[in-house]
Protein backbone atom coordinates (compact mmCIF):
# COMPACT_ATOMS: atom_id res chain seq x y z
CA UNK A 1 0.00 0.00 0.00
CA UNK A 2 1.83 3.40 -0.92
CA UNK A 3 2.18 6.08 1.20
CA UNK A 4 -0.52 8.13 -0.06
CA UNK A 5 -3.19 5.82 1.41
CA UNK A 6 -5.15 7.25 4.38
CA UNK A 7 -2.74 6.30 7.56
CA UNK A 8 -3.85 6.97 11.36
CA UNK A 9 -2.74 9.62 13.24
CA UNK A 10 -0.89 8.94 16.41
CA UNK A 11 -1.90 11.40 19.28
CA UNK A 12 0.26 13.97 21.30
CA UNK A 13 0.09 11.32 24.60
CA UNK A 14 0.59 7.99 22.54
CA UNK A 15 3.49 9.82 20.91
CA UNK A 16 5.68 10.64 24.32
CA UNK A 17 4.36 7.57 25.81
CA UNK A 18 5.87 5.87 22.78
CA UNK A 19 9.32 8.24 22.55
CA UNK A 20 9.90 7.56 26.10
CA UNK A 21 10.21 3.56 25.01
CA UNK A 22 12.49 4.10 22.28
CA UNK A 23 14.91 6.30 23.41
CA UNK A 24 17.35 3.67 21.28
CA UNK A 25 14.86 2.51 18.65
CA UNK A 26 16.18 3.17 15.01
CA UNK A 27 15.06 1.56 11.43
CA UNK A 28 15.73 -1.95 10.75
CA UNK A 29 15.92 -0.72 7.36
CA UNK A 30 18.70 -2.61 5.45
CA UNK A 31 20.47 -2.02 2.11
CA UNK A 32 18.04 -3.10 -0.61
CA UNK A 33 15.15 -3.03 1.56
CA UNK A 34 11.90 -1.27 0.99
CA UNK A 35 10.12 -1.39 4.09
CA UNK A 36 10.44 2.34 4.23
CA UNK A 37 11.04 2.22 8.06
CA UNK A 38 11.36 5.23 10.05
CA UNK A 39 13.30 5.64 13.63
CA UNK A 40 13.39 7.68 15.83
CA UNK A 41 16.43 10.10 17.75
CA UNK A 42 17.68 9.02 21.20
CA UNK A 43 16.47 12.00 22.70
CA UNK A 44 12.65 12.46 22.91
CA UNK A 45 11.56 15.77 22.22
CA UNK A 46 8.09 17.34 21.67
CA UNK A 47 9.02 18.86 18.26
CA UNK A 48 7.63 15.87 16.38
CA UNK A 49 8.34 16.62 12.95
CA UNK A 50 11.72 17.15 13.64
CA UNK A 51 12.33 13.99 15.21
CA UNK A 52 10.87 11.68 12.55
CA UNK A 53 13.58 11.41 9.70
CA UNK A 54 13.78 8.63 7.39
CA UNK A 55 16.21 5.66 7.69
CA UNK A 56 19.09 5.29 5.51
CA UNK A 57 17.59 3.11 2.76
CA UNK A 58 18.40 3.07 -0.55
CA UNK A 59 16.32 2.73 -4.05
CA UNK A 60 12.44 2.90 -3.93
CA UNK A 61 12.09 3.00 -0.01
CA UNK A 62 13.89 6.13 0.28
CA UNK A 63 11.93 7.73 -2.49
CA UNK A 64 8.85 6.43 -1.06
CA UNK A 65 9.77 8.17 2.09
CA UNK A 66 10.87 11.35 0.89
CA UNK A 67 7.34 11.60 -1.09
CA UNK A 68 5.80 10.57 2.06
CA UNK A 69 7.30 13.24 3.97
CA UNK A 70 6.59 15.77 1.80
CA UNK A 71 2.82 14.91 1.86
CA UNK A 72 3.42 14.84 5.55
CA UNK A 73 4.25 18.85 5.65
CA UNK A 74 1.66 19.45 3.26
CA UNK A 75 -0.71 17.87 4.77
CA UNK A 76 0.04 19.44 8.09
CA UNK A 77 0.12 16.49 10.25
CA UNK A 78 1.94 13.38 10.86
CA UNK A 79 0.57 9.81 10.32
CA UNK A 80 1.47 6.61 11.27
CA UNK A 81 1.21 3.11 11.24
CA UNK A 82 1.15 0.59 13.37
CA UNK A 83 4.54 -0.18 14.85
CA UNK A 84 6.70 -3.55 14.14
CA UNK A 85 9.08 -4.99 16.68
CA UNK A 86 12.39 -6.26 16.19
CA UNK A 87 15.21 -7.12 18.22
CA UNK A 88 16.79 -3.29 18.06
CA UNK A 89 13.36 -1.29 18.35
CA UNK A 90 10.08 -0.78 17.15
CA UNK A 91 9.78 0.76 13.56
CA UNK A 92 6.62 2.28 12.64
CA UNK A 93 5.95 1.86 8.84
CA UNK A 94 4.22 4.91 6.80
CA UNK A 95 1.97 3.41 3.81
CA UNK A 96 -0.11 0.61 5.79
CA UNK A 97 -3.34 1.13 7.45
CA UNK A 98 -3.38 0.84 11.41
CA UNK A 99 -4.75 -2.07 12.78
CA UNK A 100 -4.85 -3.10 15.85
CA UNK A 101 -1.84 -4.36 18.11
CA UNK A 102 -0.98 -7.80 19.42
CA UNK A 103 -3.75 -8.25 22.39
CA UNK A 104 -5.42 -4.65 21.03
CA UNK A 105 -9.18 -4.43 22.40
CA UNK A 106 -9.53 -2.88 19.25
CA UNK A 107 -8.81 0.12 17.09
CA UNK A 108 -8.00 3.34 18.60
CA UNK A 109 -10.45 6.00 17.73
CA UNK A 110 -8.58 8.49 15.32
CA UNK A 111 -6.44 11.12 17.80
CA UNK A 112 -6.23 14.56 17.19
CA UNK A 113 -3.42 16.03 14.46
CA UNK A 114 0.46 16.61 16.24
CA UNK A 115 1.19 20.07 16.91
CA UNK A 116 3.16 22.10 15.08
CA UNK A 117 7.26 21.92 14.86
CA UNK A 118 7.97 23.78 17.57
CA UNK A 119 7.28 22.96 21.52
CA UNK A 120 6.30 26.13 22.79
CA UNK A 121 4.89 27.02 19.53
CA UNK A 122 2.41 30.00 19.40
CA UNK A 123 0.09 29.29 16.59
CA UNK A 124 -0.65 31.93 13.57
CA UNK A 125 -0.85 32.72 9.88
CA UNK A 126 2.54 34.08 10.46
CA UNK A 127 3.92 31.13 11.58
CA UNK A 128 6.31 32.61 14.46
CA UNK A 129 6.56 30.51 17.54
CA UNK A 130 9.12 29.85 20.28
CA UNK A 131 10.61 26.43 22.25
CA UNK A 132 13.36 25.55 24.44
CA UNK A 133 15.51 23.15 22.18
CA UNK A 134 17.80 20.63 24.81
CA UNK A 135 21.58 20.87 24.02
CA UNK A 136 23.00 19.16 27.15
CA UNK A 137 22.27 16.76 29.86
CA UNK A 138 23.82 15.71 32.79
CA UNK A 139 22.54 14.93 36.17
CA UNK A 140 25.44 17.06 37.65
CA UNK A 141 22.50 19.54 36.27
CA UNK A 142 20.05 18.23 38.52
CA UNK A 143 18.80 20.77 40.85
CA UNK A 144 16.75 23.99 41.49
CA UNK A 145 16.97 27.27 43.06
CA UNK A 146 19.97 27.41 42.39
CA UNK A 147 22.64 30.03 41.69
CA UNK A 148 23.91 29.86 37.89
CA UNK A 149 26.32 32.54 36.76
CA UNK A 150 28.32 33.19 33.92
CA UNK A 151 31.71 33.99 34.03
CA UNK A 152 34.19 33.68 31.74
CA UNK A 153 32.53 31.81 29.14
CA UNK A 154 31.85 29.56 31.84
CA UNK A 155 28.26 28.83 34.20
CA UNK A 156 29.36 28.34 37.41
CA UNK A 157 26.06 26.19 39.39
CA UNK A 158 26.17 26.74 43.29
CA UNK A 159 24.25 24.64 45.37
CA UNK A 160 20.63 24.53 45.66
CA UNK A 161 18.19 21.55 46.04
CA UNK A 162 18.56 18.22 44.49
CA UNK A 163 15.11 16.87 44.82
CA UNK A 164 11.89 18.71 45.61
CA UNK A 165 11.34 18.36 49.88
CA UNK A 166 15.28 18.21 50.18
CA UNK A 167 15.80 20.00 53.89
CA UNK A 168 19.25 20.25 53.40
CA UNK A 169 20.78 22.35 50.61
CA UNK A 170 23.59 21.06 48.42
CA UNK A 171 27.22 22.40 49.10
CA UNK A 172 28.73 21.55 45.82
CA UNK A 173 29.63 23.45 42.69
CA UNK A 174 29.28 22.50 39.01
CA UNK A 175 30.67 24.26 36.21
CA UNK A 176 29.32 23.95 32.75
CA UNK A 177 30.88 25.02 29.35
CA UNK A 178 28.55 26.07 26.94
CA UNK A 179 30.67 26.03 23.99
CA UNK A 180 31.47 22.39 24.16
CA UNK A 181 28.35 21.05 26.12
CA UNK A 182 30.06 19.72 29.00
CA UNK A 183 29.25 19.78 32.89
CA UNK A 184 32.09 18.97 35.50
CA UNK A 185 31.72 19.06 39.44
CA UNK A 186 34.63 21.66 41.31
CA UNK A 187 36.07 20.00 44.48
CA UNK A 188 36.78 23.54 45.73
CA UNK A 189 37.01 23.51 49.60
CA UNK A 190 34.70 25.59 51.83
CA UNK A 191 31.94 25.63 49.54
CA UNK A 192 28.89 27.14 50.97
CA UNK A 193 25.57 25.03 52.03
CA UNK A 194 23.08 27.18 49.82
CA UNK A 195 19.67 27.48 48.45
CA UNK A 196 17.00 30.48 47.39
CA UNK A 197 20.22 32.46 47.06
CA UNK A 198 21.99 35.07 44.88
CA UNK A 199 25.52 35.18 42.97
CA UNK A 200 26.59 37.80 41.18
CA UNK A 201 30.76 37.80 39.60
CA UNK A 202 33.03 40.35 40.50
CA UNK A 203 36.61 41.84 38.97
CA UNK A 204 36.39 38.84 36.66
CA UNK A 205 37.81 36.77 39.17
CA UNK A 206 35.75 36.00 41.76
CA UNK A 207 31.97 34.62 42.33
CA UNK A 208 30.38 35.91 44.73
CA UNK A 209 27.26 34.37 46.90
CA UNK A 210 24.73 36.58 48.79
CA UNK A 211 22.39 35.47 51.88
CA UNK A 212 20.29 32.40 51.13
CA UNK A 213 19.48 29.37 53.35
CA UNK A 214 21.96 26.93 54.74
CA UNK A 215 19.09 24.35 56.36
CA UNK A 216 18.90 25.71 59.17
CA UNK A 217 18.37 30.00 58.49
CA UNK A 218 18.66 32.49 56.43
CA UNK A 219 22.12 34.47 55.77
CA UNK A 220 23.73 37.68 54.77
CA UNK A 221 26.81 36.78 54.63
CA UNK A 222 28.88 36.78 51.36
CA UNK A 223 31.31 33.63 50.38
CA UNK A 224 33.20 34.34 47.40
CA UNK A 225 35.13 31.76 45.10
CA UNK A 226 38.87 32.82 44.02
CA UNK A 227 38.39 31.08 40.29
CA UNK A 228 41.78 31.64 40.09
CA UNK A 229 43.13 29.65 42.88
CA UNK A 230 40.07 27.42 43.19
CA UNK A 231 39.57 28.14 46.90
CA UNK A 232 35.92 29.71 48.39
CA UNK A 233 36.74 32.32 50.68
CA UNK A 234 34.47 33.87 53.56
CA UNK A 235 34.41 37.40 53.52
CA UNK A 236 33.45 39.88 56.33
CA UNK A 237 31.37 42.49 57.47
CA UNK A 238 32.89 46.30 57.19
CA UNK A 239 32.65 48.29 59.88
CA UNK A 240 29.22 50.16 59.66
CA UNK A 241 27.49 47.18 57.45
CA UNK A 242 23.73 47.66 58.16
CA UNK A 243 22.93 43.70 57.29
CA UNK A 244 19.31 42.63 56.60
CA UNK A 245 18.04 40.30 59.11
CA UNK A 246 18.53 37.42 56.80
CA UNK A 247 18.06 36.85 52.75
CA UNK A 248 15.97 33.65 50.59
CA UNK A 249 14.99 34.40 47.43
CA UNK A 250 15.89 37.65 47.21
CA UNK A 251 18.05 39.82 44.08
CA UNK A 252 21.45 40.82 43.27
CA UNK A 253 22.03 43.06 40.67
CA UNK A 254 24.84 44.52 39.62
CA UNK A 255 25.33 48.62 39.40
CA UNK A 256 28.85 48.10 38.63
CA UNK A 257 31.63 45.57 39.45
CA UNK A 258 32.24 46.36 43.27
CA UNK A 259 28.50 47.22 43.95
CA UNK A 260 25.14 45.56 43.80
CA UNK A 261 21.46 46.23 44.69
CA UNK A 262 19.66 43.62 47.03
CA UNK A 263 16.05 43.31 47.04
CA UNK A 264 13.38 41.01 48.68
CA UNK A 265 12.71 38.90 51.25
CA UNK A 266 13.94 40.42 55.17
CA UNK A 267 13.93 37.84 57.48
CA UNK A 268 11.10 34.54 57.65
CA UNK A 269 7.41 34.46 57.07
CA UNK A 270 6.74 35.23 60.75
CA UNK A 271 8.26 37.99 60.74
CA UNK A 272 8.16 39.56 57.19
CA UNK A 273 7.11 43.18 57.17
CA UNK A 274 4.39 44.81 54.84
CA UNK A 275 6.87 46.11 52.87
CA UNK A 276 11.08 44.87 51.99
CA UNK A 277 13.35 47.14 52.69
CA UNK A 278 16.52 47.76 49.62
CA UNK A 279 19.69 47.61 50.47
CA UNK A 280 23.02 48.52 48.19
CA UNK A 281 25.65 46.17 48.86
CA UNK A 282 29.38 47.15 48.23
CA UNK A 283 32.11 44.55 47.57
CA UNK A 284 35.92 45.14 48.47
CA UNK A 285 38.04 42.19 47.23
CA UNK A 286 40.94 43.52 48.09
CA UNK A 287 40.32 43.16 51.68
CA UNK A 288 37.88 40.61 51.34
CA UNK A 289 34.97 42.67 52.72
CA UNK A 290 31.56 43.57 52.48
CA UNK A 291 29.16 46.38 53.55
CA UNK A 292 25.28 46.90 53.57
CA UNK A 293 23.43 50.22 53.61
CA UNK A 294 19.89 50.49 53.53
CA UNK A 295 18.56 52.70 50.94
CA UNK A 296 16.14 55.47 51.87
CA UNK A 297 12.98 53.87 50.47
CA UNK A 298 10.82 50.83 50.65
CA UNK A 299 9.05 48.29 47.95
CA UNK A 300 6.37 45.77 48.34
CA UNK A 301 7.46 42.76 50.19
CA UNK A 302 8.66 40.17 47.59
CA UNK A 303 9.55 37.24 47.45
CA UNK A 304 10.81 34.60 44.81
CA UNK A 305 10.77 37.68 42.28
CA UNK A 306 13.17 38.71 39.59
CA UNK A 307 15.08 41.98 38.66
CA UNK A 308 16.13 43.22 35.76
CA UNK A 309 18.19 46.68 35.08
CA UNK A 310 17.00 48.56 31.98
CA UNK A 311 17.55 51.58 30.05
CA UNK A 312 14.41 54.11 31.22
CA UNK A 313 11.98 55.03 28.28
CA UNK A 314 10.79 58.35 27.10
CA UNK A 315 12.74 61.45 26.71
CA UNK A 316 15.52 61.49 29.91
CA UNK A 317 17.88 58.47 29.22
CA UNK A 318 18.95 56.88 32.04
CA UNK A 319 18.63 53.15 33.78
CA UNK A 320 15.53 51.97 36.22
CA UNK A 321 15.95 48.74 38.28
CA UNK A 322 12.16 46.74 38.14
CA UNK A 323 11.67 44.05 39.95
CA UNK A 324 8.65 41.57 38.56
CA UNK A 325 6.73 38.97 40.71
CA UNK A 326 6.73 37.90 43.97
CA UNK A 327 3.63 39.02 45.29
CA UNK A 328 0.17 39.45 43.55
CA UNK A 329 0.82 42.64 41.50
CA UNK A 330 0.86 42.09 37.95
CA UNK A 331 2.72 45.52 37.23
CA UNK A 332 6.84 45.57 37.89
CA UNK A 333 7.84 47.82 40.93
CA UNK A 334 10.79 50.09 40.17
CA UNK A 335 13.70 49.71 43.07
CA UNK A 336 15.64 52.61 41.71
CA UNK A 337 16.47 55.25 39.02
CA UNK A 338 19.66 56.61 37.55
CA UNK A 339 20.46 59.53 35.45
CA UNK A 340 22.37 58.84 32.29
CA UNK A 341 25.71 57.76 32.73
CA UNK A 342 25.36 57.28 36.02
CA UNK A 343 25.29 53.12 35.87
CA UNK A 344 28.29 51.80 33.63
CA UNK A 345 27.53 47.86 33.68
CA UNK A 346 27.34 47.01 30.06
CA UNK A 347 24.88 43.84 29.67
CA UNK A 348 25.89 41.19 26.82
CA UNK A 349 25.30 41.77 23.60
CA UNK A 350 22.87 39.60 22.01
CA UNK A 351 21.99 41.25 18.57
CA UNK A 352 20.50 38.27 16.65
CA UNK A 353 18.26 37.53 19.83
CA UNK A 354 17.15 40.65 20.34
CA UNK A 355 16.53 41.62 16.33
CA UNK A 356 14.07 38.06 16.88
CA UNK A 357 12.94 38.96 19.79
CA UNK A 358 11.41 42.62 18.52
CA UNK A 359 10.21 40.53 15.28
CA UNK A 360 7.87 38.29 17.89
CA UNK A 361 6.63 40.74 19.77
CA UNK A 362 5.80 42.32 16.53
CA UNK A 363 4.15 39.21 14.92
CA UNK A 364 0.76 39.61 17.05
CA UNK A 365 0.63 36.49 18.41
CA UNK A 366 1.47 37.95 21.90
CA UNK A 367 -1.12 38.93 24.22
CA UNK A 368 -0.74 42.17 26.01
CA UNK A 369 -0.78 40.67 29.37
CA UNK A 370 1.72 40.86 31.93
CA UNK A 371 2.12 38.01 34.85
CA UNK A 372 -0.21 38.23 37.64
CA UNK A 373 1.20 36.08 41.48
CA UNK A 374 4.10 34.71 39.50
CA UNK A 375 7.38 33.55 41.24
CA UNK A 376 10.31 31.85 41.54
CA UNK A 377 10.52 32.43 37.69
CA UNK A 378 13.42 33.44 35.41
CA UNK A 379 14.74 36.65 33.99
CA UNK A 380 16.83 37.57 31.87
CA UNK A 381 17.95 41.39 29.99
CA UNK A 382 18.17 41.21 26.22
CA UNK A 383 18.82 44.68 25.25
CA UNK A 384 15.51 46.91 25.33
CA UNK A 385 13.49 43.42 26.46
CA UNK A 386 13.28 41.35 29.93
CA UNK A 387 12.40 37.78 28.65
CA UNK A 388 10.51 35.98 31.99
CA UNK A 389 9.78 32.32 31.86
CA UNK A 390 8.41 29.85 34.31
CA UNK A 391 7.51 29.61 37.91
CA UNK A 392 5.15 29.23 40.49
CA UNK A 393 1.86 30.86 39.88
CA UNK A 394 0.22 32.35 43.53
CA UNK A 395 -3.76 32.81 41.60
CA UNK A 396 -4.54 29.05 41.92
CA UNK A 397 -4.16 26.27 44.13
CA UNK A 398 -3.90 23.30 41.31
CA UNK A 399 -1.14 23.25 38.45
CA UNK A 400 0.46 25.66 39.90
CA UNK A 401 3.95 25.54 37.90
CA UNK A 402 3.97 27.72 34.68
CA UNK A 403 5.80 27.17 31.23
CA UNK A 404 4.86 30.57 29.83
CA UNK A 405 7.03 32.95 28.15
CA UNK A 406 6.91 36.99 29.18
CA UNK A 407 8.95 39.58 27.32
CA UNK A 408 8.73 43.08 28.49
CA UNK A 409 9.08 45.99 25.97
CA UNK A 410 10.92 48.72 27.48
CA UNK A 411 11.65 51.12 23.52
CA UNK A 412 8.76 52.98 23.94
CA UNK A 413 6.80 54.61 26.37
CA UNK A 414 4.84 53.17 28.10
CA UNK A 415 6.64 49.97 28.00
CA UNK A 416 4.04 46.52 27.14
CA UNK A 417 3.79 43.17 27.85
CA UNK A 418 3.34 40.39 25.96
CA UNK A 419 2.71 37.01 27.18
CA UNK A 420 2.72 33.37 24.57
CA UNK A 421 1.63 30.36 26.18
CA UNK A 422 3.17 27.16 25.89
CA UNK A 423 1.30 23.81 25.39
CA UNK A 424 4.02 21.56 26.45
CA UNK A 425 3.78 20.19 29.84
CA UNK A 426 7.28 19.17 29.60
CA UNK A 427 8.79 22.53 29.52
CA UNK A 428 7.17 23.46 33.22
CA UNK A 429 10.07 24.94 35.42
CA UNK A 430 10.12 25.89 38.84
CA UNK A 431 13.27 26.99 40.67
CA UNK A 432 15.21 27.45 37.48
CA UNK A 433 17.73 29.80 35.85
CA UNK A 434 18.07 31.33 32.79
CA UNK A 435 21.96 32.72 31.60
CA UNK A 436 22.93 35.11 28.19
CA UNK A 437 25.92 34.00 26.52
CA UNK A 438 27.27 34.28 22.77
CA UNK A 439 23.80 35.84 21.71
CA UNK A 440 21.39 33.05 23.16
CA UNK A 441 19.66 32.43 26.12
CA UNK A 442 20.14 29.02 28.28
CA UNK A 443 17.85 27.71 30.16
CA UNK A 444 19.49 25.62 33.14
CA UNK A 445 17.99 23.10 35.90
CA UNK A 446 14.28 23.52 37.70
CA UNK A 447 11.69 21.47 39.08
CA UNK A 448 9.68 20.04 36.39
CA UNK A 449 5.54 19.81 36.30
CA UNK A 450 5.67 17.52 39.03
CA UNK A 451 7.25 20.32 41.42
CA UNK A 452 9.62 17.54 42.58
CA UNK A 453 12.20 16.44 39.61
CA UNK A 454 15.11 18.56 39.27
CA UNK A 455 15.83 18.77 35.22
CA UNK A 456 19.45 18.06 34.33
CA UNK A 457 18.76 19.16 30.30
CA UNK A 458 20.62 22.56 28.96
CA UNK A 459 18.11 24.15 26.94
CA UNK A 460 18.48 27.25 24.33
CA UNK A 461 15.73 29.43 23.46
CA UNK A 462 14.97 28.85 19.76
CA UNK A 463 12.90 31.39 17.98
CA UNK A 464 11.02 30.83 15.05
CA UNK A 465 9.87 33.82 12.92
Amino acid sequence: MGPSEELAVLGLSEFNRLSRFLLTSHSSCRHGDNTNSWWLPRSPVSTVTGALRPSVCSGRAAAAAVVAGRRRREAGGLRWGPGRASGRGVGAVPGKPASPGRGAPGRRPRSPPLPGPMAGAVGGTGGSGWTWRPVARDPLLARAFHSCTELRGRFYLVGGLLAGGAREPSSDMVVFDPAGGQAVRVGALGGPRRSHHDAAPVGGRWLCVVGGWDGSRRLTTVSALDTERGVWEAWTAAPGSCAPAGLSSHTCTRLSDRELRVAGREGGTRTQRRYGSIYTLRLDPGARTYCYKEEGYHTVSRSGHCAALLQSPGPHPGHQLLLFGGCNSAEPEVAGHWSHGKIKEEPPVAPRLMEQLASLVSSGQGSRQGPRGLRHHSCSVVGPFAVLFGGETLTRARDTICNDLYIYDTRKSPSLWFHFPCADHGLKRVGHRTCLWNDQLYLVGGFGEDGRTASPQVCILDLFI
